[in-house]
């Protein structure tokens, strides 16, 4: 089957120069050179802005953070976490996000999930993930798993890849919604190139939650590919980020939107307390990252359909709205592993593909108003009233 669509605008991701009256081929899913063949479906999207789907490089399925107390919402028998899902998904393909890299769920759920999404009982976005976070006993991010030394970080890893885990995640540092320090190390060395001597071993790479400090330092000089959150990344941090050739993944929603921490943990005096000096530093470190000109993608961290919020908080931060927009789309996709498949629209990508009414480079609050999704070539049909 072959479709056209025909943009008022298209920006493709790579970088160049948006085209005016351009139009996109589509066959059996995936970008093609064309010519279409004159039967071919056409989609008229003159009027709109098309541009290649989002990508989430930061996301959860399970968790909602404005009910508060994440780690205990992962923590739910596994049919509570299941209840939360359709709704994020929805809300993750309603603004656009085409792509979720998952970044831990317990019980195997994002395996059930991802699976149900390609058989076709389930709407949502394409799937990357990471399985269980492996986690210290100690540290930020324990829900119902836990590995200690090298030996059990060895299991761990080797079970999640058996599993179906596209990259391995390790917790690295404390974190803001836990009682552990958000520069501490969570971790030993041995333990964090365990990791990534298992997932290089598998072809694949680890993520690491870290926010600064010697927990950061010690995953970027283990190995880890990227590196998640890193709102107290001081220049040493940012030295050896760039050092080693990590990546950055800003998650700024979870921070900034009031409906976040900010909201789900409001009744918690230490969380805030930890959320309030997260955000007086972060726009430091944030500006130390870009001015490093060090690879950088963006991700919610379970703020379902914030992908807009999270461009638009990258330029308010100091990035330019291009550079926003592509960490959020071939940026993410490369951060990622998957650059191969999609996050431009260039012949031989899948087709996921969104338009947007208004021009996000020239206003970043265009992105807000997303008027067209499609999957893999599939077209979603959307529905603003529930958003």
């Amino acid at each position: 089957m072959t479709t056209v669509i025909r943009c008022g605008q298209l920006f493709t991701g790579t970088g160049a120069e948006t085209v005016e009256n351009a139009e996109i081929v589509v066959t059996n899913g995936t970008i093609s050179n064309g010519p279409a063949p004159p039967e071919a479906e056409v989609i008229d999207l003159s009027q709109y802005c098309v541009m290649p789907g989002l990508i989430d490089a930061h996301t959860h399925l399970s968790i909602i953070p404005s009910r508060g107390d994440q780690l205990g919402q992962l923590r739910q028998p596994p049919g509570r976490q299941a209840l939360r899902v359709p709704d994020n998904l929805r809300r993750d393909l309603e603004a656009g996000t085409t792509t979720l890299r998952i970044m831990g769920e317990e019980d195997w759920l994002d395996v059930y999930t991802r699976q149900a999404i390609q058989e076709g009982g389930l709407n949502g976005p394409h799937l990357i993930i990471a399985t269980r976070g492996l986690a210290a006993s100690n540290g930020h991010g324990r829900a119902k798993t836990a590995f200690d030394g090298v030996d059990e970080i060895r299991r761990g890893a080797r079970e999640n890849l058996a599993q179906g885990a596209d990259f391995l995640k390790i917790f690295a540092t404390g974190g803001v919604a836990s009682g552990t320090g958000l520069g501490s190390a969570m971790y030993s060395f041995e333990e964090m190139r365990t990791a990534v001597e298992e997932a290089e071993r598998k072809g694949t790479y680890v993520a690491a939650h870290a926010h600064g400090g010697p927990g950061l330092q010690m995953a970027a000089r283990a190995g880890v590919r990227t590196i998640e959150h890193a709102a107290l990344a001081s220049e040493e941090d940012v030295e050896i980020m760039v050092e080693r050739g990590a990546w950055v993944i800003g998650t700024f929603s979870i921070l900034l939107h009031p409906e976040g921490i900010e909201r789900g943990d409001a009744a918690n005096p230490q969380i805030l307390e930890k959320l309030k000096a997260a955000r007086e530093t972060a726009a430091e470190s944030i500006r130390r990252i870009f001015e490093a000109k060090l690879p950088f993608a963006l991700g919610t961290d379970s703020m379902h359909g914030c992908m807009p919020y999270e461009v638009q908080s990258a330029v308010r931060l100091g990035l330019s709205p291009q550079d926003a927009l592509l960490a959020a789309t071939s940026r993410s996709a490369e951060a990622v592993g998957i650059e191969c498949e999609t996050g431009t629209i260039e012949p031989g990508k899948r087709a996921d593909i969104i338009a947007v009414a208004g021009n996000p480079l020239a206003d970043p609050a265009a992105l807000d108003n997303v008027v067209f999704v499609m999957k893999g070539g599939v077209r979603y049909e959307l529905h603003p009233a529930l958003r």
